[in-house]
């Protein structure tokens, strides 16, 4: 009998340790939730069903992220990577591209993020591009296009596959996040 006492005893000592040194030190770690999964600093999910680009960006939004932007060249590379891995075959053409969470609807071609209009940080578009070559090309995917991976305007109307995504979810040391508040009450 004692021995089962001491046992819940020690356990409850080794969760409250953990809950402080997690609180204390902000031990925890980044995750991504499914669909997601991890490429870099970052959390994607893939749809091969082409769809146009007001329908991608809902779908990304219902899941809780929204369309592909690069954040950087790493960014990019690894992007790449994980499409190829995934069979997407980004070649030498627009038609196979993914849509990217850019636009410049309503904005008379001055692009912005579509999440919330802020400026584009890392604007990695490919050679003579944005062209508005077609009168309409209001909405951004990512490509390899004249030899170069990059961004390249395109009609929205236009159905590409899906890549959407979001931060890295955090995930607590010893315990799921809404225990701790309960730990310590």
């Amino acid at each position: 009998m004692w021995q089962v006492i001491y046992s819940q005893n020690m356990a409850n000592q080794v969760l409250i340790i953990c809950v402080f040194l997690a609180l204390a030190l902000g031990i925890s770690a980044k995750i991504c939730h499914s669909p997601f999964t991890q490429v870099g600093n970052k959390c994607y999910h893939v749809s091969l069903q082409k769809v146009n680009w007001h329908t991608a960006d809902r779908s990304c939004r219902k899941l809780g992220g929204e369309l592909m932007v690069l954040d950087g060249e790493e960014d990019k590379r690894l992007t790449i990577e994980y499409l190829h891995s995934l069979g997407l075959a980004i070649k030498d053409t627009w038609h196979d591209s993914v849509w990217a969470g850019i636009d410049c609807l309503g904005t008379r071609r001055s692009f912005h993020l579509s999440k919330n209009g802020d400026t584009v940080t890392f604007v990695n578009w490919v050679p003579s591009q944005p062209d508005n070559a077609i009168p309409e090309e209001d909405c951004v995917a990512f490509a390899h296009v004249f030899g170069v991976y990059g961004y390249h305007d395109i009609e929205c109307k236009l159905e590409l596959p899906v890549v959407c995504q979001k931060d890295l979810a955090d995930k607590y040391f010893c315990q799921k996040q809404e225990l701790f508040s309960e730990a310590l009450m």
